[in-house]
């Protein structure tokens, strides 16, 4: 959700500023100004939100268990994951009514090596890990459908030029 300054209708004509373009850091909520210089620059003008709607699918792409790397503890921690793209929801346990976490997947980068799948969204990165080789690219194929098929195109390649048998040269006479 991003926020525009416009100026009240009752001062000399509208216009719209964009934070990100005129001041970056009252996207932060950083002010320079005293709260009583901060009065007088944004007397007339109002906050209007720029609200994007996302719709969370009704269908569940994949749930069940994962193992995430938490920072704050020894070692892996299991959490049951609920995916409806394009959000990832987090609970301790698969009773639990609370979700704990929320991942926007639209606004993550998925990525994969043979052990894990981190999740890397604009404030933290999660790394997962599934019981075995299946399991771990149906949760790639829940979170990036288009990376899993791309995976398992180079996997079945490599597989089908390693059990080609060897062409063989033509011989001379």
């Amino acid at each position: 959700m991003s926020a525009s300054l416009r100026r009240d209708s009752t001062s000399s004509g509208l216009s719209t500023l964009t934070p990100s373009s005129t001041c970056p850091s009252l996207i932060e909520g950083n002010f320079d100004i005293s709260p009583v210089d901060r009065k007088k620059a944004l007397r007339g003008y109002t906050f209007v939100p720029d609200i994007q709607e996302i719709r969370v699918s009704p269908i569940v792409s994949k749930k069940g268990y994962l193992h995430f790397l938490e920072p704050h503890t020894s070692g892996w921690v299991k959490r049951y994951v609920v995916v409806r793209r394009p959000y990832v929801y987090l609970y301790r346990s698969e009773r639990d009514s609370v979700e704990r976490a929320v991942i926007n997947l639209s606004s993550a980068k998925v990525e994969y090596n043979s052990e894990h799948i981190a999740v890397c969204t604009e404030h933290r990165g999660i790394l997962l890990q599934a019981t075995n080789d299946k399991e771990m690219h149906d949760w790639l194929y829940a979170f990036n459908p288009l990376l899993a098929g791309t995976i398992r195109s180079k996997l079945s390649r490599r597989k089908s030029v390693q059990s080609a048998p060897p062409v063989a040269s033509p011989q001379r006479m």
